[in-house]
């Protein structure tokens, strides 16, 4: 249960998302509707910009806009649902536009308003559905000779098929059901009375504005097809009361909870908002305010939403009910400003003042939950709050919206360096060179270390600088089956020497993890002269790492502890691997420069040696270094000090030039005449 409910906070985040990314979009379309009002009021024109032009944009805009949403939605739930994007975007659109507008022109209201619905729930269906369809057994082709890209899509392309029949199985058969629900329901709808009627209406309406779809359209979906013309008193329909008497800014009464927001509430972020929306709210357009603030999936902001409108009916019908009032039968358009509309309408000055009233009691109404919601925003890091249900959500949108971009970014980056790599394997600009290790005893070379590099025109071999977002983009193990391919092939030029060394490979943890990677370096490797190294912070990743590195030790192959001390090193590590080796890390060198580190490095190379492991020390540069890890106790030193990696073919001729130098020295000391006692 608990699992589930965090899967279902995890979608609803996601569809914030989609529905905050359209807030530019909504201001746009908003903002045209404005400008074309105001040039049929004014009898203006602009020269370039016929006002038919403008409606026809204006009109296309809110088809499109749907559309517009559907990708949206669909984007952000395939970042959740970890699914391609376009892959994702695609499924969800096809099953979009068949569903919607299979049967109907896409311009035909009850499309556009089916349309609506359908931007939320076909891409939630279709990705649930395509998550589900991806999981299932089917034949997948193996990596081979295609691209990662190419094999990822051939392998989506079944499971998308299917998603898409099952989603539009399941979306025929609720619409099905409506239609059941809606045959059921609508007969006896306006049996509950004019005024149940409007107020059930207006609470379907506000609450379907809640999960982000446009209300107004979708409820009148459920009613009959006269309910807005329908008329209440002295030619007054229920359409033109709406208008003026109860969406006073638009659908919730929004006007009223922007007035409330700049009168009551001091969060900056709040204010913002409102600021942006009031002259939108003014013109009845609510958009900008439900999608920015936001009220859509807002707890916290539910219950005025869907209780103004309801006190704003009861009180202006009572009050025109006792007055009474003839209204004109054209109805003035929606998007006339507050106050004029209502008195083109009328013509009664009195139901401006009756407008006033419902705009300042609205604004009251919405007072205390503006308070509580401010505080709960600005109070995230309270804990009463926290225990309290307090608004944390609006903190994790806008966290979760930063990782968003943030994965989108790394994905970017892990994308350009796979290329890289790719492009460097392609045309063979990648390298091994092998540092030699030393024993800190007869200082005679006994291995090398394998270490990658590449070749960059201009600066010729350096450091693989794409390997830690190669690494992020989980090839890693792809790097590390070239690295010991290429080992293989190297393998029988040193034991050409009959010197008894060992080749070091280093190894990533998701290597170590993959059991049928450990297959295969067991059967490539046992009985060779290599080590594997795993870098120490990696085994904490893991528990396969434990049991995999066991089963190398098991095939005589050697591992060791790269790193050691380069993080917070776990020395129940060190107890409990079948490891044997341990490589310090530079950075306990670097604080062995003072008395409290060199007793701190002695130590640790004392409890390794007690442990039965040998121990490395890396990062060795000067002569002093070399005193004293050698005064230390270590068993065998690498650094820069003795050399630097090297191809091995110059390594080999290293490891000769040394061991001659120490055959040599050992000579002379055999040489030396001995003194005579005293």
């Amino acid at each position: 249960m608990k699992s589930f409910l965090g899967f279902a906070e995890n979608i609803r985040f996601s569809l914030q998302e989609a529905f905050i990314a359209l807030v530019p979009i909504i201001v746009l379309i908003s903002a045209l509707r404005l400008i074309d009002f105001a040039l049929l009021y004014s009898g203006l024109a602009i020269p370039f910009l016929p006002s038919e032009t403008l409606a026809e944009v204006t009109n296309v805009l809110d088809i499109a806009m749907p559309v517009v949403l559907a990708i949206s939605v669909a984007y952000q739930l395939s970042i959740l649902f970890r699914i391609d994007r376009v892959t994702g975007a695609a499924l969800a659109l096809a099953v979009f536009f068949f569903d919607s507008y299979g049967t109907t022109g896409i311009s035909n209201p009850q499309a556009t308003a089916l349309a609506s619905l359908n931007a939320v729930v076909a891409p939630l269906l279709a990705l649930l559905m395509l998550r589900a369809c991806a999981r299932l057994p089917f034949p997948r082709l193996q990596h081979g000779a295609l691209s990662y890209n190419l094999q990822n899509a051939l392998n989506m392309a079944l499971p998308a098929l299917i998603g898409f029949i099952a989603t539009l199985g399941l979306l025929n058969l609720l619409h099905e059901a409506a239609a059941i629900a809606y045959g059921w329901l609508a007969p006896s709808f306006l049996g509950f009375g004019s005024e149940l009627a409007l107020t059930l209406y207006l609470a379907g309406s506000q609450a379907i504005w809640f999960f982000g779809l446009h209300g107004t359209n979708l409820a009148y979906l459920a009613v009959p097809p006269d309910f807005g013309s329908a008329e209440i008193v002295g030619g007054l329909t229920r359409d033109m009361f709406m208008t003026s008497f109860v969406n006073l800014g638009g659908s919730g009464t929004t006007l009223g909870l922007a007035l409330a927001i700049l009168l009551f509430s001091r969060h900056p972020h709040m204010r913002s908002i409102a600021l942006v929306a009031l002259p939108f709210t003014l013109f009845n357009i609510s958009e900008v305010l439900v999608f920015g603030l936001p009220i859509v999936l807002n707890l916290r902001l539910l219950p005025p939403f869907v209780l103004v409108p309801i006190a704003c009916q009861v009180v202006a019908m009572t009050a025109i009910t006792q007055i009474g009032l003839t209204a004109f039968s054209a109805e003035v358009p929606w998007v006339t400003p507050l106050f004029l509309n209502v008195y083109l309408q009328t013509g009664e000055a009195w139901t401006v003042l009756l407008q006033m009233g419902l705009l300042a009691m609205s604004t009251l109404l919405y007072a205390p939950f503006v308070l509580r919601y401010g505080r709960a925003r600005g109070g995230v890091q309270d804990q009463a709050l926290l225990n309290d249900g307090a608004d944390f959500d609006d903190h994790l949108r806008r966290q979760h919206g930063r990782t968003v971009l943030d994965q989108q970014s790394t994905l970017l980056r892990n994308s350009e360096a796979a290329r890289d790599a790719v492009d460097f394997v392609r045309e063979n600009q990648l390298a091994l060179h092998y540092q030699p290790e030393i024993d800190a005893r007869t200082g005679a070379c006994i291995g090398f270390e394998a270490l990658l590099r590449v070749w960059v025109e201009g600066r010729g071999f350096v450091g693989p600088y794409f390997l830690e977002t190669l690494e992020n983009a989980g090839f890693a193990h792809l790097i590390d089956r070239w690295v010991c391919r290429q080992v293989l092939q190297d393998l029988p030029v040193l034991l050409q020497t009959d010197r008894d060394m060992v080749l070091c490979i280093n190894l990533h943890p998701d290597t170590i993890a993959d059991g049928a990677a450990v297959d295969w370096l067991v059967r490539a490797f046992t009985g060779m002269p290599v080590s594997f190294e795993i870098i120490e912070r990696g085994l904490r990743n893991d528990p396969a790492i434990v049991d995999n590195l066991q089963r190398l030790a098991d095939a005589g192959l050697s591992v060791a502890i790269d790193d050691f001390g380069a993080g917070h090193s776990n020395f129940n590590l060190l107890a409990d691997l079948p490891v044997g080796t341990v490589k310090f890390d530079r950075s306990l060198l670097l604080s062995a420069a003072d008395e409290r580190g060199r007793i701190v490095y002695r130590k640790l190379t004392s409890l390794c040696h007690d442990l039965g492991y040998k121990v490395v020390a890396e990062g060795v540069e000067t002569q002093d270094q070399a005193d004293l890890v050698t005064a230390c106790g270590v068993d065998i030193i690498q650094g820069w000090f003795y050399a630097r990696a090297m191809p091995l073919e110059e390594a080999l001729a290293f490891a000769g030039r040394l061991e001659a130098n120490t055959l040599a020295a050992a000579e002379a000391v055999a040489l030396r005449p001995s003194l005579p006692p005293r």
